[in-house]
């Protein structure tokens, strides 16, 4: 058990006996979410004030099993699926090598066990107003600039994460992951749960399942942990 309150087992999604289920609650917008049991008060906290402000912001994503991540891995790794490369083109995942693709698809999605999302304390968000007005989100940084559909949520959050206990591992792409100006994430727990994360527990995990590009990550493993994992902009 860490200090976090979470076994090894929640820090790479095998276990979700650390949440709650969030479900038709007036008080966050009628999301319904899953997260880890001691986020719920910060975060409705800040989706209060961001109404208050004018700004509502609205839960994209949030808790992601193990299971549910090795699905996206896998939909990316075998399917002709576009892939958001860092120069802001994209490629079609099967014009590329198993190696290029493992690669590509590490700059914006998670290698299942190593989401931050498995822990219930990382969120995307988006802004509510043009979600109701049928947005449909990408989740790309062109949508966080100016002029953008969340341009003001952006210079919101930059304002008011903090005095709510969230920071953005990714607010500036330092080579591992890719800039996410709308990913958060609660400080104090994230950050135990970073400092107890796992390795061999995720060794055995990808070992055991049926991913793609199994042999290229194993081989890589310690290397994509302290590129795609630990490498993170400090809160």
């Amino acid at each position: 058990m860490t200090s976090s309150m979470m076994t090894l087992e929640h820090l790479i999604g095998l276990d979700q006996s650390h949440l709650l289920t969030i479900e038709d609650n007036v008080e966050l917008l009628g999301q319904k979410f899953q997260c880890h049991h001691e986020v719920l008060v910060p975060l409705a906290k800040l989706i209060r004030q961001s109404e208050v402000d004018g700004i509502p912001l609205r839960v994209v994503s949030s808790y992601r099993s193990f299971e549910y991540q090795l699905a996206i891995w896998n939909k990316k790794f075998y399917q002709e699926v576009e892939l958001n490369l860092r120069d802001g083109n994209k490629v079609n995942s099967q014009e590329l090598n198993a190696n290029d693709r493992v690669k590509a698809i590490l700059n914006y999605s998670a290698l299942p066990g190593t989401s931050r999302h498995h822990w219930g304390t990382d969120f995307d968000l988006f802004d509510a107003c043009s979600l109701d007005q049928g947005y449909k989100p990408e989740l790309t940084e062109q949508e966080f600039e100016a002029n953008g559909p969340c341009g003001n949520l952006h210079y919101w959050l930059e304002e008011n994460l903090s005095e709510f206990g969230f920071f953005k591992p990714y607010a500036e792409d330092l080579g591992g992951i890719a800039c996410e100006p709308w990913h958060i994430s609660y400080t104090s727990i994230a950050t135990v749960a970073l400092d107890e994360f796992p390795i061999e527990l995720l060794r055995t995990a990808i070992e055991n399942a049926d991913i793609g590009g199994k042999e290229i990550i194993l081989s890589r493993l310690e290397s994509i942990v302290q590129k795609y994992v630990k490498r993170i902009n400090q809160p």
